[in-house]
């Protein structure tokens, strides 16, 4: 097990080179297949589940222990695109027929997804090369305090760098590069109408609504639940109880139900064609919404889009938003798109004991998707993530609407991490001071949801605010004040 060098000379790991200029420690390598490197790594079945539907496979796995920082002299160092200090690993190439990244976990359970790079710290994914560089985030986080019961890693108090391969060309959707992820979405992900009461809200085998079913829902208001970002139905409201879901669904008389779409690589815009050629001729809709995420912005693109004489007639009269970009976020930019797979795999990590492991696999399903394609160095047909771009087409055109009778609400919260501080500092050192500038709820920033955007409909008024602790993007429907105060506003 060799010892790491602070003095940032290389030291060979395994098949990897390792620089840790201000960094010692003691690195072990446990190579594809090995006997022990399951047992070291102790991942989640959740996450070797969502690897082996990838068809990811590790090629080495470096665990580091004993670390600690120390001071250099004069020493050389590199840091990431966010000023951190960095581990250099150069990786051996693993072919051109297979892609590459490397999934790093510090000692308090952080996790990073980490692409190759060239010297100016972009992506590089240069063919015929020996070795592929990557620079992962280094600090020796606090680890008192930091949960030891799940995590999708399962390993505290050490840090570990999983290289990990994938073939470049899948045997059902073809090369990994472009539009692979809208692809991928489209046979992976459902598109539907579906019902919602509190014996199947968290089943995922539902069929598409049917005449008798739309006949019902027009007899008077009705509730439709739009999920977020890398979600669905039975996954983004699993949280709440079923005495709640029974309870919504006697305000509205039965009359709830809920849209599956597709949130990578589709438009809200497209999301909305779909769910309005879906109605049968001469049906009216009246409806209320509760969204999560970007589930708002497709809830918007229907409550706010320009009627004709032809179009079919949906009024929509409150939404709920949760957690809802409608200022934008700004990990959905090209340069921090890494960044938002790092803060939904570290959302999922934060609420793992509570979320159904069917959940978790599929969001992780995404996650890695959309990891293939960013290791390819392709952005091409990310419409639904690129959709929530502050500055972006979509929301430029969104957020031009004139105020009439609907009525908006707004729930968001200003995160921060209370039990682990290693992800404390983290959080901290880069959503807050490199990437955000700015209070927000993990992925989404907290005035985003209400805040002046240029439409007529914002400011929201009628708003609840989470100030300073555990709650985050994906645990809101967790959070007794989020269900009351959407009974609240919508009785």
């Amino acid at each position: 097990m060799p010892n790491l060098n602070p003095n940032g000379n290389p030291v060979r790991v395994g098949q990897t080179i390792l620089r840790t200029p201000g960094l010692k420690g003691v690195a072990n390598s446990y190579p594809s297949g090995a006997p022990g490197m399951r047992a070291a790594e102790q991942t989640s079945d959740a996450f070797e589940r969502a690897l082996n539907n990838q068809d990811i496979q590790s090629q080495e796995t470096i665990e580091i222990t004993g670390t600690a920082e120390v001071p250099v002299g004069n020493v050389s160092t590199r840091s990431t695109s966010f000023e951190e200090p960095a581990i250099v690993a150069e990786v051996p190439d693993p072919g051109d027929t297979f892609g590459q990244f490397v999934l790093y976990t510090d000692e308090s359970g952080v996790m990073t997804w980490n692409f190759p790079v060239g010297e100016d710290n972009r992506i590089d994914v240069t063919r015929g090369r020996a070795t592929r560089t990557y620079v992962i985030p280094r600090t020796v986080p606090p680890t008192e305090g930091a949960s030891t019961t799940r995590s999708l890693m399962g390993v505290i108090g050490k840090k570990v760098l999983k290289v990990l391969v994938f073939p470049l060309v899948d045997p059902i959707l073809g090369n990994v590069g472009d539009y692979f992820v809208q692809q991928w979405e489209r046979r992976n992900r459902k598109t539907r109408l579906r019902s919602f009461t509190a014996k199947n809200y968290s089943s995922s085998e539902m069929p598409q609504f049917g005449t008798s079913d739309w006949a019902a829902l027009a007899a008077g208001r009705s509730l439709l639940m739009v999920h977020g970002t890398i979600s669905s139905t039975h996954a983004a409201f699993s949280l709440m109880s079923p005495e709640y879901v029974d309870r919504l669904c006697q305000n509205y008389n039965g009359r709830v139900f809920a849209f599956d779409h597709l949130t990578l690589s589709e438009s809200p815009r497209g999301n909305v064609d779909w769910f309005l050629k879906q109605l049968p001729q001469d049906t009216r809709l009246d409806l209320d919404i509760i969204c999560h995420s970007r589930g708002g912005l497709v809830s918007r693109a229907l409550a706010e889009r320009a009627v004709t004489s032809n179009s079919p007639d949906v009024q929509v009269r409150k939404i709920v938003f949760v957690g809802t970009p409608n200022a934008g976020t700004i990990l959905t930019d090209a340069q921090y798109m890494s960044t938002f797979l790092d803060s939904y795999t570290n959302a999922l990590n934060l609420f793992l004991n509570i979320m159904p492991e069917t959940g978790v696999i599929e969001a992780l399903d995404a996650i890695i998707t959309v990891a293939k394609q960013l290791s390819v160095n392709s952005l091409k047909g990310l419409d639904g993530l690129q959709s929530m771009c502050p500055g972006g087409d979509f929301l430029k055109a969104l957020n031009q609407g004139k105020r009439d009778d609907k009525k908006y609400f707004s729930i968001s919260s200003n995160f921060e991490p209370l039990q682990n501080p290693g992800f404390k500092a983290y959080f901290a050192n880069r959503l807050m001071d490199k990437i955000f500038k700015a209070e927000n709820d993990l992925v989404v920033p907290t005035a985003s949801g209400y805040e002046t955007n240029g439409s007529d409909f914002f400011p929201i008024d009628d708003r609840y605010l989470f100030s300073k602790g555990d709650v985050h993007h994906c645990n809101y429907f967790a959070q007794q004040e989020t269900r009351d105060k959407v009974l609240e506003w919508l009785s």
